[in-house]
C-alpha cells in the first residue's frame, strides 16, 4: 500500500516551457483583472461625477428660481406703484378736462382742444373728473346714494358707452 500512495502523489513534472506558458497566462489574467478593476473604478468615478453635477444643477436651479421670484416680486411692486401713479395722472387729466368744460367749453371743444379721438372720450373724461370731484368732496357733502362704491373707471361705464343725462335731480349723479 505504501507504493500506491507514493505513485499517486507524484505528478509528472511540467516542462519549463509549459510552466512559462502557464505563468504568462496567469499574468495576462491578472493584467486583465487589473484593467477590469480600473475600468470599473473609472465607471464608478464617472457615476459619482454625474450625480454630483446633477445635484449642483438642482441647487443652482433652485437658487436661480429664488432670485427670479424675488425679482418678480420687485417687478410686481414696481408695476403696482407705476399703476397707482398712472391712475393719479388719469385723475389729474380728468379734473383738467372738467375744469376746461366748466370754464364754458363744449364737449366737442374739449375733445378738440385735448386732441382726443372722439367726443365720447371727452365725455368720459369730464364725467370721471366730476366723479372724482364728488368723491373727494367727501360723504358729508354728497348725498348718501351718491357716495361712490366702485372705482371711477367702473362707475363711468355708462358715460363711456355714450349715455347722457342732463342734470342731477334728487340725488342722481350728473353726467354729460
Amino acid at each position: 500500500m505504501a507504493e500506491s500512495t507514493s505513485t499517486r502523489s507524484r505528478r509528472p513534472r511540467r516542462s519549463s516551457r509549459m510552466s512559462q506558458r502557464l505563468e504568462r497566462a496567469r499574468q495576462r489574467n491578472a493584467d486583465q483583472l487589473a484593467e477590469q478593476k480600473q475600468r470599473e473604478q473609472r465607471v464608478e468615478d464617472a457615476l459619482r461625477e454625474y450625480i454630483e453635477a446633477g445635484e449642483a444643477i438642482a441647487t443652482e436651479d433652485a437658487a436661480c428660481e429664488e432670485k427670479v421670484a424675488a425679482l418678480q416680486r420687485k417687478i410686481d411692486a414696481l408695476r403696482a406703484e407705476s399703476q397707482e401713479r398712472v391712475t393719479g395722472e388719469h385723475t389729474r387729466q380728468a379734473q383738467a378736462a372738467l375744469a376746461i368744460h366748466e370754464a364754458g367749453r363744449t364737449v366737442e371743444q374739449v375733445a378738440e382742444l385735448l386732441e382726443l379721438r372722439s367726443d365720447k372720450e371727452a365725455r368720459r373724461l369730464i364725467a370721471a373728473g366730476r366723479a372724482d370731484a364728488e368723491a373727494s368732496s367727501g360723504p358729508a357733502q354728497a348725498a348718501p346714494d351718491m357716495v361712490p362704491t366702485e372705482p371711477a373707471e367702473q362707475r363711468l361705464t355708462g358715460a363711456a358707452a355714450g349715455e347722457e343725462t342732463t342734470g342731477a335731480v334728487s340725488g342722481e349723479q350728473r353726467q354729460l
